[in-house]
């Protein structure tokens, strides 16, 4: 669970025609007035060049949402919010993940004198430092 978790309360009649409101404007700043736009551009260039039929607000929504998800899907940085879901394992992956974890931990074991040789000037060189603990 996420320790920086804010959770917003709405108190009575105000705070939900607030929330209303917010939710209202947002809509309409990101997608009602770019549509809008998106339709006037559109019919802008139908009726100068002659070559393509007018649309709607419905078509300058669709033509919106279109530009928008083509910006998502083309665009090479990350966005803050991400839509990925997390992929299952193999079960050749998941093996190899249990190796290395059992890999790790046997790498991590202690070691006795006897398990291995050390030099001797090694072998002072820890005695030393031991020493000074």
């Amino acid at each position: 669970m996420k320790r920086n978790l804010r959770v917003l309360q709405i108190n009575g009649l105000r705070g939900l025609f607030l929330t209303l409101f917010i939710i209202s404007c947002i809509i309409a700043g990101f997608i009602v007035f770019p549509a809008f736009l998106t339709m006037n551009v559109w019919n802008y260039l139908a009726v100068k060049t002659g070559s393509f039929p007018s649309i709607s607000f419905g078509g300058g929504a669709l033509l919106w949402a279109i530009i928008t998800f083509s910006i998502y899907v083309f665009n090479k940085r990350k966005f803050i919010v991400s839509f990925n879901a997390q992929q299952e394992l193999t079960e050749d992956e998941v093996r190899e993940v249990v190796s290395k974890i059992k890999a790790q931990a046997i790498q991590h074991q202690i070691l006795l004198p006897r398990d291995f040789n050390i030099k001797k000037e090694d072998k002072e060189e820890i005695e030393q430092e031991n020493g000074k603990r």
